[in-house]
């Protein structure tokens, strides 16, 4: 396969422990993410981020995603360039894979122990706004 994967960090991660700086931990995942997204010349991999992930006890917190596959929860990374890594990596893989499902012995070592959970693929039938829109207009 060969659809764009996105990488979406929670970006208020560890936010009660900010770095000297003044980042949350979550932040600086981000800027290592997209710094190795560039340095790679990574097309196929968007990195995104969003307030929050609801997993604040177990920050850093990533949902990988992507073109109708099963999406998965990490928690706990580390932000460093290698969790980064790894993180750009698995997500490689995940590109590759028909339906999102990367065999545990091709995960990255940085990543195993850091799945929370699987995040089941939207169905092929999943309403969406228009098609919500165009049921209504049919039954009037």
């Amino acid at each position: 396969m060969s659809e764009l994967v996105e990488l979406l960090a929670c970006e208020t991660c560890g936010g009660a422990e900010r770095a000297s700086h003044g980042s949350a931990r979550g932040e600086r995942l981000i800027e290592l993410l997209k710094s190795a997204s560039r340095a790679r010349g990574e097309t196929q991999v968007a990195v995104a981020s969003v307030r929050c992930l609801w997993l604040c006890k177990r920050s850093c917190a990533v949902h990988v995603r992507g073109g109708g596959r099963v999406g998965y929860l990490l928690a706990e990374l580390e932000a460093s360039e290698e969790a980064a890594s790894a993180l750009l990596d698995y997500a490689a893989l995940y590109r590759r894979s028909s339906d999102g499902a990367v065999p545990y012995r091709e995960w990255p070592q940085a990543l195993r122990g850091h799945f929370v959970c699987l995040v089941p693929a939207p169905p092929d039938h999943a309403v969406t706004p228009s098609s919500a829109s165009e049921a209504r207009e049919e039954q009037t």
